[in-house]
């Protein structure tokens, strides 16, 4: 009886906790390097060439700094991504990608983004 209670249980916490598909923080790079690093830069670090013509009053945080990150929840990154800088408040020169990367890419995105600041 204990051996099917515990598997259980463990599967419920995963299901509730949002966590039972893990993120590909390597397709969350490729995505990356398609789509943002024309103003985040290659590594993520605030530095791309669109980025740079632009020239905004408030530059992106750096992706590898761990404590301008740990400012931004998963479910801020993910707001972020998908409606853009607006959708809590930021310039919106960060374009919304809701349409053009699903959920699960998104979440591949916000996975690499935190991998690059450990």
């Amino acid at each position: 009886m204990i051996r099917r209670v515990i598997p259980a249980i463990a599967i419920a916490a995963l299901l509730l906790s949002g966590h039972a598909l893990a993120a590909d923080i390597a397709a969350g790079k490729k995505i990356a390097n398609q789509k943002c690093a024309g103003c985040h830069g290659a590594g993520g670090a605030g530095n791309g060439v669109m980025l740079q013509a632009l020239n905004p009053s408030t530059p992106p945080v750096p992706w590898t700094s761990k404590s301008g990150m740990a400012a931004f929840t998963d479910a801020d990154l993910t707001r972020i991504i998908a409606g853009g800088g607006a959708a809590i408040g930021k310039p919106p020169l960060m374009p919304a990608f809701k349409g053009q990367l699903s959920d699960a890419q998104i979440a591949d995105v916000v996975a690499y983004i935190r991998s690059l600041g450990h």
